[in-house]
This record gives structure tokens, C-alpha cells and sequence, in this order.
């Protein structure tokens, strides 16, 4: 694997350095690159990704994808094949329509005919396989009452700087938050501003990759390694799939929970600044979610993931770590639960079916007027964003919501300090960034 690895680090100075000859027609490639990536046997592989650029005006359906790679006298030495992907590399619906001026990734697997390395001088030629579509209507994105769309890329991840600036980022949610593009926005009405990476990128240093055992930059890339946010403290999936926290420079490591083979981390979420986060796990759209609570000073604050009673949805938890918020059936009754995160006592909230494992989880708030529980749900075909007061045990519908969540895509949902202000996030094809003005909407009594 070393050939390969030398390989594409030669590619890389190859796509960045040498001209690519033009493109025929509306779509363009952009920002060629080669990465290695495990194939579909799980086997390491040089891959040409990128973006396909509609540039036309007309929609395309892109069906393939074919690269050729040249040397310098024009010798065919090299082609890829792949499709249009969404931001974990995964393809796209067939019937995926690239209207003008959108974008989107594309992998192709790398296959060299006989050569060990490329000359300086050689060249990548992209050809799309498209056919012409109609122009479909666009899909809705004017914002509602109290609702404003932000950014229309796959958002994954949120995060609050303080009550007016809200740090995220767009890529694959699998992937390490150094392997994301993150932004910034000031609200009220502030434009987004790219940042060159998350601000706490550059404590991720080889000494403490070695220090975790994370070396293996395929491994860290799943390892959901995160900083606290406002906390000194990370977490990550160690290679034996543990859940861990330690100190930045890797020292100090307490496990959180061990002894979760036969169950997949899906996600992470820190409940603000407090320390507190909620891991979870499932196997994939459809199927109950197990999930644990501790906090980045590395102790568990709730049952072990096997010992919990599943959820339906992904659970939000409290800022103390204490209540947990799950969708379930227990003792007959379906709906939402207020549940002890160290015990299995449950409290019903309300009855209802619950949505997939793909949508929101609740967002547990203990604000100055009380308890509040955000959550974002199914209403007769239509999503809705509703709030629960634990106190009052009310519930109260607030508005309709812009999600499009296709059964592959994931939410989530993020209350700015000042709990006026509900970051609203989804990746997918109608993935996107919606902030949500709390203050438009009736009291949550």
C-alpha cells in the first residue's frame, strides 16, 4: 500500500499543477483531486473526486461518469468510471435532475494501465454521460413566517458560538470535523463567511493522534473526534469502538462506554457548552436507537446503550444530562417520553407516531421561563415544529417547517444561549441551514 499511497500524492501535484483541457458543453468539472477511499469490498483505492458544475441553461440527468487520464504525447494511461454523489460519496437517485447553476460531488475509481507513476506533464479529461431533461419546478425554498434559509448545502453539524454567531459545517456527517468546510454566520440578518477551518483544528496534532491510537487517517476520519465546545476536553471512537474523552494532547483517557460491537455509532451531539453530549446508535433508516449520555470530564450519565429502553428518534437529552427525550411504546402507549437518563423511569408527554431516526432530535431547553422541549415532527404529511412544556404538560404547534427529509438524509437542531434562536439543519438533496425566530411564535405556557 505505500506504492499506492506514494501514487496519489503524485496525482494530487498532477491534478492541482497540470492544465485540464476544456470541457465540451454545459457541465464542468471543478476541483479534481485524487483521495484514497475504501471501495465497496472495503479495499483501498485511488479515486478522481470533484464537483460536476451545470453552467447551462438547461437540466441534465447525468448517468455516468468516464475520466481519461493522458500523458503528454497523448497515450491513454489511466481511466475512472463513477457517478454523482451526495457529500458521504454515496450515488445519487437515478432520476437526480442538475438544474442550472447547481452542483454536485462525484467519485470515479482510478484504474492505471501499467504505470507506476505519471509524468508532471499528464492530464485528467472528465466526460459526463448526460441526457437533456425538462426544467422541473424547483424545489421550495421561500422562507416561512419566522423561518429564514441561511445556506442550501448539506449541513451536519451545529454549533453556537454565542447568542448571535452560529458556527456549521457542510460535507459527509461521517467524516472528522477537520474533514468538513465550516462557516459562520451573525444573525440577525448577517451573511455566512467561510472560514478556513474549524478553530480548533490546529490542536489536532500528530502527537495527539498517536497518543489515541488514531494514526491511521482512515481511521480518524470515523472516529467522530470532537472538542467540547467551550470545554477543554474531546471525544472520540477509539479502534476497538469505545467511547472515550480525554485531553487535548490525548492524556488522561476515561472510557464512557465499552463493549458496543454489534451496535453502530451514528452521531454525536453536544447539548451547548455545558459539557454534556449524547451518542447514538443504530443500524440504519428504520431501526430503534440505542444511545448513551456523559460529559466531556468522561463520566456516563445514563445506562449502558444496551440496558436503555430504545428510541424511535434520536434522543435529546438535558443540559445537566439528567432527562432524556425518547419516542417509544412502553406499557401501550405510543408517543414521546420524558425519560431518566440513569434509569429506565419513563414519564409519557404525548401520544403519537413517531418519525424515523433520520429526523431531529428533540432539543431539551431550561431556559429562564421554564422547561421547554423542542421537537420536529410529522403532522398529517407535513413537517411541524412543536413545543412541549414538561411543567404544564402542554403541547403546542408552532409552524410548519421547510424539511424534505428523504429516508436517507439526517436533521438535527441546535437553541442559540439566549433560547431565542433554533438552528435548523438537513443534508441530503434538499439538505440546507434555517434559522428559526422563536419570538414569532405563540408562548410556550
Amino acid at each position: 500500500m505505500p506504492q499506492l499511497r506514494a501514487l496519489v500524492l503524485f496525482l494530487l501535484f498532477v491534478v492541482q499543477a497540470a492544465p485540464l483541457p476544456a470541457q465540451d458543453g454545459e457541465l464542468q468539472p471543478l476541483d479534481l483531486a485524487v483521495a484514497l477511499r475504501p471501495d465497496v469490498w472495503g479495499q483501498e483505492g485511488a479515486y478522481i473526486e470533484g464537483r460536476l458544475q451545470n453552467t447551462g441553461e438547461n437540466a441534465w440527468a447525468v448517468d455516468e461518469l468516464v475520466a481519461r487520464v493522458y500523458s503528454a504525447d497523448g497515450a491513454l494511461i489511466g481511466e475512472a468510471f463513477g457517478f454523482l454523489t451526495g457529500a458521504c460519496g454515496e450515488a445519487l437517485p437515478a432520476d437526480h435532475v442538475l438544474r442550472p447553476s447547481e452542483s454536485a460531488p462525484f467519485a470515479l475509481q482510478l484504474d492505471l494501465f501499467g504505470v507506476d507513476e505519471l509524468p508532471p506533464d499528464a492530464a485528467i479529461d472528465v466526460l459526463p454521460q448526460a441526457d437533456p431533461r425538462d426544467l422541473a419546478p424547483p424545489r421550495i425554498t421561500q422562507d416561512l413566517p419566522g423561518i429564514r434559509q441561511v445556506d442550501s448545502g448539506e449541513i451536519v453539524e451545529l454549533e453556537w458560538v454565542d447568542a448571535r454567531r452560529l458556527r456549521y459545517s457542510s460535507g459527509c456527517w461521517r467524516d472528522v470535523f477537520t474533514q468538513r468546510d465550516w462557516f459562520e454566520i451573525d444573525q440577525p440578518g448577517g451573511e455566512r463567511v467561510a472560514l478556513p477551518a474549524h478553530p480548533r483544528a490546529a490542536a489536532v496534532t500528530e502527537p495527539l493522534l498517536q497518543a489515541i491510537s488514531q494514526g491511521d487517517p482512515l481511521l480518524f476520519r470515523r472516529s467522530f473526534f470532537s472538542f467540547a465546545p467551550g470545554r477543554r476536553r474531546a471525544f472520540y471512537r477509539s479502534a476497538v469502538n469505545s467511547l472515550l474523552t480525554v485531553e487535548p494532547n490525548g492524556s488522561f483517557p476515561r472510557v464512557i462506554v465499552a463493549d458496543i460491537y454489534n451496535i453502530s455509532l451514528q452521531g454525536i451531539s453536544w447539548q451547548g457548552d455545558s459539557g454534556v453530549f449524547i451518542a447514538w446508535f443504530h443500524a440504519g433508516h428504520g431501526t430503534a436507537v440505542s444511545y448513551a449520555v456523559g460529559n466531556s470530564e468522561g463520566r456516563r450519565l445514563s445506562l449502558h446503550p444496551s440496558e436503555a429502553i430504545p428510541s424511535r428518534t434520536v434522543p435529546g437529552v438535558s443540559a445537566n444530562g439528567r432527562g432524556v427525550v425518547i419516542s417509544a411504546t412502553i406499557d401501550g402507549v405510543t408517543g414521546y417520553f420524558l425519560k431518566d437518563s440513569a434509569t429506565n423511569y419513563a414519564v409519557p408527554m404525548f401520544e403519537a407516531e413517531a418519525p424515523g431516526n433520520h429526523w431531529p432530535a428533540p432539543w431539551f431547553a431550561n431556559s429562564p421561563a421554564g422547561r421547554r422541549i423542542y421537537i420536529a415532527r410529522p403532522v398529517e404529511g407535513q413537517a411541524r415544529l412543536q413545543c412541549y412544556n414538561p411543567d404544564s404538560e402542554t403541547l403546542h404547534d408552532l409552524s410548519q417547517l421547510p424539511l424534505q427529509l428523504a429516508p436517507d438524509a439526517r436533521s438535527r437542531m441546535a437553541l442559540s444561549p439566549d433560547f431565542t434562536t433554533l438552528a435548523l439543519a438537513a443534508n441530503g438533496v434538499n439538505g440546507g441551514l434555517w434559522l428559526i425566530d422563536l419570538q414569532r411564535f405563540a408562548f410556550c405556557l
